[in-house]
């Protein structure tokens, strides 16, 4: 089940099942994705918050459900995998940055869904754990594709490997999360980090999220010709002109009256 409720522009988004601890279900890949096309568009969206419901962020998928697949043909199993891996990139895909408020932890593809987000907050006393291996399966969802993009090597090994909880911390420091807060304030504080955003150039920022995406998987050449568009095609948006005329005459840009008017193609 999905909830949702708007804080001026910030759409919050509940995966609320607590009696699971939030697993992932088809209906949720569908929900959420079909959210996230609807927010991409509406003008009156400018940052989304992701959440679990209760003291649990998401547990990843529902074991009933993945002991069906294992007497599923492949191609069936790969149904329910695909789904997941729709949304990771419906994820990426939204123009409009979204943050993750865990608390207590996320578990398997709950980690995924955290790190398809564009910034990470976290409690004090959260942990991620990506246990697939200790039931005798593999990481999907982009888990070792989003780990391997901010920790070392070894620490994404010990992840995978073991299965073994790591504390938010030992991520905060290698930069991995963003902000640690008490328990209880992760919505909060990720509300706060998206209202702020809410508040800047909505084009810029899809471009933003598109160039930092393709930062790691293309050649110091093309990136920066993707960079060179991006600027180009920038300097010529009301953003563009409103934000440098805001800094001349030493005044806060005004962003959020031109929503709309050219968030344009991020690419």
């Amino acid at each position: 089940m999905i909830e949702t409720r708007k804080e001026g522009a910030v759409l919050i988004v509940v995966n609320s099942d607590p009696g699971t601890r939030n697993a992932l279900t088809p209906e949720f890949y569908r929900g959420f994705r079909e959210l996230l096309e609807d927010a991409g568009g509406d003008t009156s969206v400018a940052a989304i918050v992701l959440t679990g419901a209760g003291d649990f962020f998401c547990s990843g998928g529902n074991l009933t459900v993945l002991k069906e697949r294992t007497t599923m043909k492949e191609s069936e199993r790969r149904q329910g995998i695909d789904k997941l891996h729709s949304l990771i990139t419906a994820m990426r895909a939204c123009p409009k940055p979204i943050v993750s408020a865990i608390e207590g932890g996320a578990a398997g593809a709950g980690v995924s869904m955290a790190l398809a987000c564009d910034m990470v907050v976290a409690t004090r006393d959260a942990y991620f754990s990506v246990a697939y291996v200790k039931i005798g399966l593999t990481p999907d969802g982009g888990a070792t594709a989003f780990l391997s993009r901010s920790l070392p090597r070894q620490l994404v090994s010990e992840l995978c490997l073991t299965g073994d909880r790591v504390g938010v911390q030992r991520l905060y420091d290698l930069g991995t999360i963003n902000r640690i807060v008490e328990t209880g304030q992760a919505v909060d504080e990720a509300t706060a980090i998206a209202q702020r955003l809410a508040q800047g150039p909505e084009g810029a920022m899809a471009r933003i999220k598109h160039l930092v995406d393709s930062a790691a998987t293309t050649t110091l050449d093309a990136q920066l010709e993707l960079e060179a568009q991006s600027m180009a095609a920038s300097f010529g948006t009301a953003e563009g002109a409103e934000g440098i005329a805001a800094f001349l005459e030493k005044r806060k840009a005004r962003f959020r009256p031109l929503a709309g008017d050219e968030a344009g193609d991020p690419t």
